[in-house]
């Protein structure tokens, strides 16, 4: 009897580590990261400080007045030497792409915080998304 219990708390253990709602961890720092709009995160070694925001700002392009999105917030480069922050923020909707914004900031020297720079030139306003995802830059 006291195997089979031995045994049924070793599965019931298996079985709650197995439904975690905890992604797995990696060795990647690029490795694609959920995050919360305005909420502090890191990846790949930098920190982007709580209050980053989605913006809008009308531009006109092609004689046409355009909604742009571009994303505010400062970053801190937490490695061991000076780097330039370069990666994108891709936002999505019930499965769907809504936008993919392209951020980078001058050199930062380790330690020390900048700005962000992220136009989404091209990109349409995301609206109604239910996740945001930091990760590597892609063309």
């Amino acid at each position: 009897m006291m195997i089979v219990r031995g045994a049924l708390a070793a599965l019931l253990l298996l079985l709650a580590v197995g439904c975690s709602d905890e992604e797995p961890k990696t060795d990647d720092p690029t490795a694609e990261v959920q995050v919360e709009l305005g909420e502090e995160f890191s990846w790949n070694d930098f920190t982007v400080s709580k209050g980053w925001a989605l913006e809008t700002t009308t531009q006109m392009i092609e004689m046409e007045e355009q909604d742009q999105p571009f994303i505010t917030g400062e970053v801190t480069n937490n490695a061991d030497e000076a780097r330039f922050a370069v990666f994108e923020f891709v936002f999505a909707g019930d499965g769907e792409l809504q936008a993919t914004i392209h951020c980078t900031s001058d050199e930062i020297p380790a330690g020390k915080a900048g700005p962000l720079d992220c136009p989404g030139f091209g990109q349409v306003v995301p609206k109604g998304y239910d996740l945001i995802q930091v990760q590597e830059f892609t063309r």
